[in-house]
């Protein structure tokens, strides 16, 4: 299967985005994409509760979703992924993180996942359930409880997150910014659409980055000394 050659492109209009596609591959699920109508007003994070020593949003392009990206027919699970660096040295913690998902979706289950650098994401550093209420379809803020997902000083500055949907097999359609690109460091899987490793968004047609941010802060718990009266 040609990836590039098996994709079909959706455009139209709804209210937020478009669905009528032009040539979808034989039958056989295909990614696709769909028009989205730009945000009236910018993605603002919702501020933790903690007070941090550090924060840093982490993300690529200008968090203005143009297009939703997914496997046509409807069918998951599906994976995005994208390689980052911080300018804090690990460990961090994630406190917050914004995301675009297409309309139409009944709420799928949804983790928040890091994975270890390396050409492709890497082994998987930890994931966050993030519930099925923050799976369904429109922009989503959602502050991470501590501890749920962290990035420790191993592995380094440069790693990639994403969202999982695990095993669950509900279509999914992710945000994605075409207003630009870089080659390698954004990626898709999605193993009942013919992508079974994860592959370059370019490589199936569709530079751009995702619309996906996390907040990271580098306030680690310290453990109380014990003290000793002799």
């Amino acid at each position: 299967m040609t990836l590039r050659n098996s994709v079909a492109l959706c455009v139209g209009a709804t209210t937020v985005m478009a669905g009528v596609c032009l040539g979808a591959a034989s039958g056989k699920p295909t990614m696709t994409s769909s028009k989205l109508l730009r945000p009236g007003a910018p993605l603002v994070a919702k501020p933790s509760t903690r007070s941090p020593e550090a924060t840093e949003a982490l993300f690529r392009g200008d968090m203005s979703a143009d297009l939703s990206v997914g496997c046509l027919p409807p069918v998951g699970p599906m994976e995005s992924a994208t390689k980052v660096t911080a300018t804090l040295m690990p460990t961090f913690g994630v406190v917050s993180t914004t995301y675009a998902i297409g309309p139409g979706n009944s709420g799928p289950t949804w983790d928040l996942v890091a994975w270890n650098n390396g050409a492709t994401p890497g082994s998987e550093i930890q994931r966050c359930p993030l519930g099925q209420a923050n799976g369904t379809g429109g922009i989503h803020t959602v502050a991470v409880p501590p501890g749920c997902l962290t990035i420790p000083a191993g592995a380094g500055q440069t790693f990639f997150f994403g969202l999982s949907q695990g095993t669950d097999t509900n279509g999914m359609m992710f945000g994605m910014d075409n207003d630009g690109a870089t080659p390698n460091t954004v990626f898709v899987r999605n193993p009942n659409c013919g992508l079974p490793n994860f592959a370059p968004v370019e490589a199936i047609g569709f530079p751009g980055y995702w619309v996906h941010r996390i907040i990271v802060d580098d306030t680690v718990p310290v453990e109380l000394l014990s003290f000793d009266v002799r």
